[in-house]
């Protein structure tokens, strides 16, 4: 069996239409827009599947973005990872934090007191730890 070919869809912005312009690449006059990427996504994966009188849940259809989107969604994106990274080192020195001052003697409300947390927090992190 043949790996599935995949098409390229390229989206432009058209500012004046307010609208997506989106053609599939290698394919003259394969094209559509839409008012919405998501409009327009349909619409192109609706006209490629016409195209070649197929089903188009059957296509592979690979979206190309206009650059300067792509980069930005990509900054969210790291952004994103590097807060969930964060989140995580966090949550280990908390749990860490709460280990070492409860065994050099403080209680729980003391603990909670002194990291910002409730001592219900700090209960719940000695048990789990």
């Amino acid at each position: 069996m043949s790996p599935k070919k995949i098409y390229v869809a390229v989206y432009e912005r058209d500012d004046t239409d307010d609208a997506w312009n989106v053609h599939i690449e290698g394919l003259d006059g394969c094209q559509t827009y839409g008012r919405s990427l998501r409009q327009a996504q349909t619409r192109i994966r609706e006209a490629l599947a016409a195209w070649l009188d197929k089903d188009p849940d059957a296509l592979v259809v690979h979206d190309q973005m206009p650059a300067a989107l792509t980069a930005v969604a990509a900054n969210v994106a790291r952004a994103r990872r590097d807060a969930d990274l964060a989140g995580t080192k966090a949550q280990r020195q908390t749990i860490e934090a709460v280990r070492k001052l409860t065994r050099l003697g403080l209680s729980r409300r003391d603990a909670a007191e002194l990291l910002g947390l409730s001592h219900q927090r700090v209960q719940q992190l000695l048990e789990a730890s």
